[in-house]
């Protein structure tokens, strides 16, 4: 027999017996469901198929309705799929789908509902999530797919998806099912854009996206620019000589002629996990800087949030403003907010003696704002308290607020820690800290924040 058509008869062998086999596992995984649940699932993948996911979006959407919860919808093709199918078989077609369906459930978390609704198309639905986390979750997903790749001899086939999102909000829809039908129309759109894309099918979630990726163009921009990454400081005085005594470290980006402040951009740099470089950039910025010398004898206050994941960046901060402060006689002071001290307490208490030996200064920001943090306070060597704006703003006329500033006042001054208050912007405020003995003010009324060379000249 000619061995081309051996090879043939083996091959078509080969696939009746996988078939045969792939059939009875997925018997065997489906063996305890009542019939008309097995239709649910589709075949090749031992995913929910379209009818499976139809009813699992109707049963979630009771729920959201019930909960007053957004689900997002997200549907995806695989790019040129045909392809696969055309060069290397539909045998390696389903392998790579059986193959790309257990990467899908990897990645899948609690809230995740998944399904093969077509040929090369899945699709997902996630329960409860906001919108900022979902720019954010899609990203990750699409960047996760399309890593995926499947070898085949000495061949790698890998993907591009093209993806549609939809919300389904229970207060403004009825039909969960017309959020799928938009998130399949997204996906089609995606194609018709050039494939590889995301489309957002709701009109505030595109821009929410737009905007987000935008932000992170500029962030970009800021770690590959450094001289983009601009330093600016606010003056803090003593209340009662109106002496600058030093000034917070804020950070600023600069970006095609206007001045960045973290409000326009914070939120993103979070989100791409970009927030820690931009801080390692500002501190490089400040070392280099000319205007350095200048603040002998002078405080800077810099404000980082403690995390379990930035335990070692900030212990590297420490030794780095340890040597500056020797060479310079500078006072670093590191800012920490209230929340952040009480919820990572037994981590601050280990920075706390790092910092003592190295001779940084520890100032709990925002302080009173949870009036969580009385008891703690006592339990560490706290340097300064900078009083939470919200209380100083109604210092004036709120006698709740003001029995809370007195009882700060007096409790750093039997503890021997120094205290700032925030948001000053007018004499009558500032003179009401000085009759609750508060020692210094941060605020518009002594200077906004402005760029390092200016605030030296204010010195």
């Amino acid at each position: 027999m000619n061995y081309k058509i051996k090879e043939r008869i083996l091959k078509n062998l080969l696939v009746e017996v996988t078939k045969k086999y792939d059939y009875l596992i997925n018997e065997l995984k489906t063996e305890n469901l009542p019939y008309k649940d097995k239709l649910s699932y589709d075949y090749t993948t031992n995913l929910l198929n379209m009818e499976g996911f139809k009813k699992q979006l109707k049963n979630l959407s009771e729920l959201a309705k019930k909960e007053n919860r957004k689900i997002a919808i997200i549907v995806f093709d695989i790019d040129n799929f045909k392809v696969i199918n055309t060069s290397y078989g539909h045998e390696i077609g389903d392998l790579f789908l059986k193959s790309l369906a257990k990467k899908l459930k990897s990645l899948s978390k609690s809230n995740w509902t998944v399904s093969r609704i077509g040929g090369d198309e899945f699709g997902i639905a996630i329960y409860d999530i906001k919108s900022k986390d979902l720019l954010l979750e899609v990203e990750k997903l699409k960047e996760e797919l399309e890593k995926f790749h499947l070898k085949i001899g000495d061949s790698i086939v890998n993907i591009t998806v093209s993806l549609g999102v939809s919300v389904y909000e229970p207060d403004k829809e009825n039909n969960i099912l017309s959020s799928l039908n938009k998130a399949e129309i997204g996906a089609y759109q995606s194609k018709r854009k050039g494939k590889s894309t995301i489309t957002f099918t709701s009109e505030q979630i595109h821009q929410s996206f737009k905007d987000l990726e935008e932000k992170r163009k500029i962030i970009q921009y800021a770690t590959q620019n450094k001289d983009a990454v601009k330093l600016y400081l606010q003056p803090i005085v003593n209340l009662s000589t109106d002496e600058i005594i030093g000034g917070e470290l804020l950070l600023r980006i600069k970006y095609k002629d206007k001045v960045l402040i973290p409000g326009d951009f914070i939120d993103a740099a979070v989100t791409f996990g970009l927030l820690e470089k931009l801080e390692e950039i500002q501190i490089e910025n400040l070392i280099s800087s000319r205007f350095l010398k200048d603040f002998s004898n002078k405080y800077i206050f810099i404000n980082r949030q403690l995390r379990a994941d930035n335990i070692s960046s900030i212990k590297q901060l420490f030794s780095l403003l340890s040597e500056i402060r020797k060479t310079n006689n500078i006072n670093f002071v590191l800012e920490i907010t209230e929340n952040s001290f009480v919820q990572n307490f037994s981590v601050f208490k280990n920075l706390l003696e790092i910092a003592q030996k190295k001779k940084i200064l520890i100032a709990l920001d925002d302080f009173g704002a949870g009036y969580a943090s009385f008891g703690y306070v006592s339990k560490v060597p706290i340097n300064i308290l900078k009083i939470d704006g919200s209380l100083i703003n109604e210092c004036i006329t709120d006698k709740k607020y003001q029995a809370v500033i007195k009882a700060i006042s007096v409790l750093s001054r039997d503890l021997e820690i120094l205290t700032i208050a925030e948001f000053i912007d007018n004499h009558q405020k500032a003179n009401r800290c000085k009759k609750f003995d508060i020692k210094y003010g941060q605020g518009f009324l002594f200077g906004k924040p402005v760029e390092i060379s200016e605030f030296v000249n204010m010195l």
